[in-house]
């Protein structure tokens, strides 16, 4: 199914149209108002959020458009996010599905997206075989965009930007996921277009994990040797509306602190004490809410203090670990 699209007008397109001498003027006029139009149907120009399953028999795979298949589905509808508007029931919100089905509403849509994401320029980008060199800088990368489809629905059309968008894995077995290979899987991307896999990877924190030895093994396990940032998103932690108005970083991959789904963005919560006074724990509550408030991100402190041990006890052959960061959110 084909997501569908709402245009609108912007009130500032509502104005009397200015005296215009000519029809070719007339005509430039309407055609620059009208390619605007169609560009407020596509994605804002900021960090995205996108969710994924993870492979099971029966399921669709995400497919590049080089024919490469990947253990990366779609959200089951048991694991969406809880809609904001009590008058919905709850859906995908990854920002893919903003602007999916311009690809194949018509000639013209597609015409706008490719201009967009510049999708067909991704061959002349390709390094030579046996190049291992970078061709392409940070800055070039971090603006380039990638796209993939779902198997057996090639008009469900992903477009992703590897190093700038956040990839949420909604996993049902840590021990199954392949931490070497995920990163890559994401970019969906040749490594000969320049990228080593997406910047950023987000699970969602589970408050069951508390002191499980077996989920620490696995998180230090996929930690170590990985070139993205391993986020964990906390549901119940919401950021106050009376809140300060959040710096937002979004002009480099490293310093990304923000990312945008299609109804709420994902924050990073840094600042520990100031969590009572910016955000708001809205969880499940067996005794008193500021009891649990701090689970999630002294879950992260402890797992950073543990990878840091991890490496220093490594000695000069030890892998570097990722970082790692903890996501509240707030809504648009």
């Amino acid at each position: 199914m084909v997501p569908q699209t709402l245009l609108f007008i912007s009130p500032d397109l509502l104005v009397s149209t200015p005296k215009v001498e000519t029809h070719w003027g007339l005509h430039t006029y309407f055609k620059s108002h009208h390619n605007r139009i169609w560009t407020l149907a596509i994605r804002d120009d900021r960090p995205g959020v996108h969710i994924f399953g993870q492979y099971k028999t029966g399921s669709h795979r995400i497919e590049s458009w080089g024919g490469t298949s990947f253990d990366l589905v779609a959200p089951s509808w048991s694991r969406y996010f809880e809609s904001l508007d009590e008058h919905r029931s709850d859906e995908n919100i990854s920002t893919y599905l903003i602007d999916g089905g311009l690809w194949t509403a018509c000639h013209e849509s597609r015409s706008i997206m490719e201009k967009h994401f510049k999708q067909s320029e991704r061959q002349s980008n390709l390094r030579p075989h046996n190049k291992y060199g970078v061709t392409s800088s940070e800055k070039e990368l971090f603006k380039r965009a990638t796209s993939g489809y779902f198997d057996c629905a090639p008009l469900e059309i992903v477009t992703v930007f590897p190093h700038r968008d956040l990839f949420i894995l909604q996993h049902d077995d840590l021990e199954k996921v392949d931490w070497l290979c995920l990163g890559h899987e994401a970019s969906m991307a040749s490594t000969r277009e320049g990228f080593s896999g997406v910047g950023h990877i987000a699970i969602e924190y589970d408050r069951s994990w508390g002191d499980g030895i077996d989920i620490d093994y696995e998180l230090l396990h996929g930690c170590v040797g990985a070139q993205y940032t391993l986020w964990f998103i906390d549901r119940s932690l919401k950021r106050k509306s009376q809140a300060p108005v959040y710096k937002e970083e979004l002009d480099c991959s490293w310093k990304l602190n923000s990312f945008y789904a299609s109804d709420r963005k994902f924050l990073e919560i840094t600042d520990t004490d100031k969590l009572f006074d910016d955000w708001e724990y809205i969880g499940p509550v067996e005794t008193y809410w500021y009891e649990h408030i701090s689970d999630s991100r002294s879950f992260v402190r402890q797992l950073e203090s543990d990878l840091t041990d991890r490496y220093i006890a490594g000695g000069l052959e030890a892998e570097k670990p990722c970082t790692v960061g903890l996501l509240g959110w707030a809504p648009l």
